[in-house]
């Protein structure tokens, strides 16, 4: 049956509801039919997985049934099925997924899109009546509940920078070349991003518009604390989405080493590490192009990159501070101040950042700095109340002092620009800081209800509360 659906993401592919819940469809959601006849597949892809060559890996589990063109405006969809069994790719797996991981995935995507984050769609999971066995660490075998989620894709979202290391790692140029030629034909693919500087450069254009759509992307994660957890080559998209959400998660208590992946014992994808690592991925994708790509298109690539990160951090905390945050010197003294008077206290990255909005008000309100360290102190200890954490902090002599440095230095910032609107400023940072995001405590809480009870109300009502993130829930 159906257990859940995306209603947003429906409505990309012109999907009621009622045609969602009858039975051909959860046939079709559970694997067990084709998309309006369309033919199934599964990529081929190789890959980088914990800065090592791991060689050919593909589709596993997931087999692509289909694409659905709709308007001019919203372009194509392929829809694909994640879990529904086994594929040239499956190696020494099954091909299934667990009913617990098909449910996580589905709100991480939706909740990311509500976010305003790239990222695959989720239109729903399915749940089947077969077990899937798995292995726990201590070699004990495990039967779950199975499920099946139907996953969504702008064209050409499927394809991998791992799709392109494929042939380039046997030396195939000419499917390299066609690769490229399929993705830049797909038409305004990235939104009028990708430059025509000549035909002889057509591949090099295409490297600099992947590389600043992942920069993009990165920046967009490190602004809401999310952490994909599992960066490697197969997991980055050439369009610049979020995809495979395996161990991901959103920083609670600030910690730049913050990762939800207990098996990255280097630390290689932490919070803090994300951009470098993105970077890196950015690097072998030039790899995979050294032979029809210039390298001064290449270099030009991870330029674009930088370029693109820095922007959009600048962008994006320029937003959520309602100060324009316009070189490294005005970031560090605004947004890295802050950042580290969250690492010491250990505050909560969402919450904390959402309480910017209410302390720039109060500033500006008073139309004077003398109160700033004040104001501070009560906004850290609000974000206290709000952890449901009462002890004081103001006994950390160091953090007490940075606190009052970051207020001060908000506080004067805010002050410099009497031009802005109080009032559109509020709505700009209450619009960029969202209120709530999937805490990992509570999508437990909700995988449970529904894997363990098959009571799916709890996964209802949590995807429509992360349907609006940045609206204050009662």
């Amino acid at each position: 049956m159906v257990g859940i659906m995306s209603p947003s993401c429906a409505a990309l592919l012109e999907l009621s509801r009622e045609e969602a819940n009858e039975a051909t469809f959860a046939a079709l959601a559970a694997g067990e039919s084709a998309w309006r006849g369309g033919e199934t597949r599964a990529h081929a892809y190789a890959g980088h997985q914990f800065g090592k060559w791991a060689g050919l890996l593909g589709d596993g589990r997931a087999i692509t049934i289909g694409t659905v063109i709709e308007s001019e405006e919203l372009g194509a969809f392929e829809v694909q099925l994640k879990g529904a069994g086994k594929t040239a790719y499956s190696r020494y797996g099954d091909g299934r997924a667990s009913l617990a991981s098909a449910l996580r995935e589905f709100l991480a995507s939706e909740a990311m899109a509500c976010l305003r984050v790239r990222t695959t769609r989720a239109l729903c999971v399915t749940a089947t009546n077969d077990g899937v066995v798995r292995q726990t660490a201590s070699n004990k075998t495990m039967l779950l509940p199975g499920g099946v989620l139907t996953r969504v894709f702008e064209r050409c979202g499927a394809l991998r920078f791992g799709t392109f290391e494929w042939p380039a790692s046997r030396g195939d140029d000419e499917t390299t070349r066609a690769l490229a030629d399929y993705v830049i034909a797909c038409g305004s693919w990235m939104d009028g991003e990708l430059e025509s500087v000549g035909d002889d450069d057509a591949y090099g254009s295409f490297l600099c518009a992947v590389a600043r759509r992942s920069g993009e992307l990165v920046a967009r994660w490190q602004s809401i604390g999310f952490v994909h957890g599992v960066m490697n080559t197969d997991n980055a998209s050439i369009l610049g989405l979020s995809l495979d959400y395996g161990p991901f998660g959103f920083m609670e208590a600030f910690d730049e080493n913050y990762s939800p992946n207990v098996d990255d014992d280097t630390g290689m994808y932490v919070y803090a590490s994300q951009p470098s690592r993105m970077r890196w991925n950015v690097e072998r994708l030039c790899d995979a192009f050294a032979r029809i790509a210039p390298k001064s298109a290449r270099r030009r690539a991870l330029e674009a990159f930088d370029d693109a990160l820095t922007k959009t951090l600048y962008a994006e905390y320029s937003k959520k501070f309602g100060v324009e945050i316009r070189d490294s010197r005005t970031y560090d003294e605004i947004v890295g101040r802050f950042h580290r008077v969250l690492a010491r206290g250990r505050f909560d990255f969402t919450t904390s950042h959402r309480a910017l909005g209410p302390f720039a008000s109060c500033v500006v309100a008073r139309g004077e700095s003398a109160t700033a360290s004040t104001l501070a102190f009560e906004m850290f200890a609000h974000v206290r109340r709000e952890e449901g954490v009462e002890e004081a902090f103001e006994s950390d002599a160091a953090l007490a002092s940075a606190v009052s440095d970051f207020g001060r230095a908000y506080a004067d910032a805010l002050l410099r620009r009497p031009d802005v609107d109080p009032h559109e400023r509020r709505l700009t940072q209450d619009a960029s800081n969202p209120a709530i995001v999937p805490r990992a405590h509570v999508l437990d809480t909700v995988v449970r209800a529904a894997c363990e009870r098959d009571d799916w109300e709890p996964a209802r009502e949590f995807l429509a509360a992360l349907s609006s993130p940045y609206r204050d829930l009662a």
